[in-house]
């Protein structure tokens, strides 16, 4: 199979597949939350989903820059939305940066068996801190800034512990429901 710069075709597809995914649902999902209950109340459910879909993703493809280019694609589609901060292109290095977190922590713990569920953890607590450090940067005028700021000690580590229970159930979800299917063992190969 012809390869892009160490990637198979197959596995690009997937990971596009995936990015795509990720957006659909957090945007189906966010906005739903956020019209019933108000701006601003989405991210715990918005948090677990994505996690666990990007986690079932990594367990497919399995390489190196999975996360930086799944991440960074949801970024690009999330440009127009108020999903990961207010609209606007400064999106893209949030979900870089992110993307890289993850593949950085995935990596760094030898893959092991809470290594998806640790990369999670800590990805999604720096994705919420620099969000808001690019809302200071790019909005310092942004109405709910100061609250946010007061909020961000306690988001951190909540957003960890959702990273980290979305890991675990993307890994569970993974091996449990779908690694024997033969789809999946099509896209492995």
């Amino acid at each position: 199979m012809q390869e892009i710069r160490g990637w198979s075709r197959k596995e690009l597809f997937v990971c596009v597949v995936f990015a795509c995914a990720t957006f659909a649902a957090s945007f189906v999902l966010g906005s739903g939350i956020t019209l019933a209950l108000g701006p601003g109340t989405s991210g715990v459910a918005t948090i677990l989903i994505t996690t666990v879909i990007v986690v079932i993703g990594a367990n497919i493809v399995g390489t190196i820059g999975y996360f930086t280019l799944v991440v960074t694609l949801f970024t690009v589609l999330a440009i127009p939305t108020n999903m990961f901060g207010p609209p606007g292109p400064h999106k893209v290095i949030i979900g870089l940066s992110t993307g890289l977190v993850y593949d950085l922590a995935w990596n760094l713990t030898a893959r092991k068996r809470f290594s998806l569920p640790f990369a999670a953890a800590v990805s999604t607590a720096a994705s919420i801190l620099l969000i808001f450090l690019f809302m200071v940067w790019f909005f310092p005028e942004h109405p709910k800034r100061e609250t946010i700021a007061g909020l961000l000690k306690y988001l951190i580590p909540v957003y960890a512990v959702l990273g980290f229970i979305g890991g675990v159930l993307g890994d569970w979800i993974y091996k449990k429901s779908l690694a024997d299917l033969s789809i999946v063992k099509m896209l492995k190969q």
